[in-house]
């Protein structure tokens, strides 16, 4: 009796989890069917680990911290006055504050999503509220206090296509509008899906 008891529990408990595999795979599905392509500039990642074997790992513009300061250290301007800085744009500080409030938590970044569907950072929150029609929630989380994740954070493709996937400039997702997202491809510079 207690034998039969046991292999039923265990049955049980293998049904549910094939269920919410399955479960998971037909929500990927349908977002990648019916989501709304958004393309993600990637930012600059560390080229010693930018392709390491059959997968690149990828890193976003929008997922760095969003102050004047911050974008000079990517596009090698030279370095501005903190304290003038701090002092000539109050938002960027109020966005820094909020943004720090997100260490260790989930939540959303909203992006407003132009005609060539390049979505472009908004602000940070904690829940969705209402938008305007060019604009989408993504799910985030943080691990640190310098950026946030977005869950796609690598892309693998079949070996030896290395050298095309080098000239990626965006990263494209559909998401849905619970914010969340699939990466579906890597976008080149003209916005053109590589295959």
């Amino acid at each position: 009796m207690r034998s039969k008891v046991y292999t039923y529990t265990i049955v049980g408990i293998f049904g549910l989890i094939v269920c919410f595999f399955l479960y998971s795979v037909w929500e990927k599905e349908k977002i990648v069917k019916q989501g709304q392509l958004v393309l993600l500039e990637l930012a600059p990642v560390d080229p010693r680990s930018l392709m390491q074997g059959d997968y690149m790992r990828l890193n976003y513009a929008i997922s760095q911290r969003n102050s004047a300061f911050d974008r000079t250290i990517f596009s090698g301007e030279e370095r501005p006055d903190v304290e003038s800085d701090i002092a000539a744009n109050q938002q960027e500080v109020d966005q820094q504050t909020q943004s720090k409030s997100y260490q260790a938590k989930r939540g959303y970044v909203l992006l407003t999503v132009g005609q060539d569907a390049v979505g472009h950072f908004e602000y940070l929150t904690d829940k969705i509220t209402t938008k305007q029609e060019n604009q989408v929630y993504v799910k985030i989380f943080n691990n640190t206090s310098w950026n946030y994740n977005i869950g796609a954070e690598s892309y693998f493709f079949q070996e030896g296509e290395a050298e095309k996937f080098e000239k990626a400039k965006y990263g494209g997702l559909r998401v849905d509008d619970k914010g969340n997202s699939v990466l579906v491809g890597m976008y080149d510079q003209q916005k053109k899906l590589i295959e």
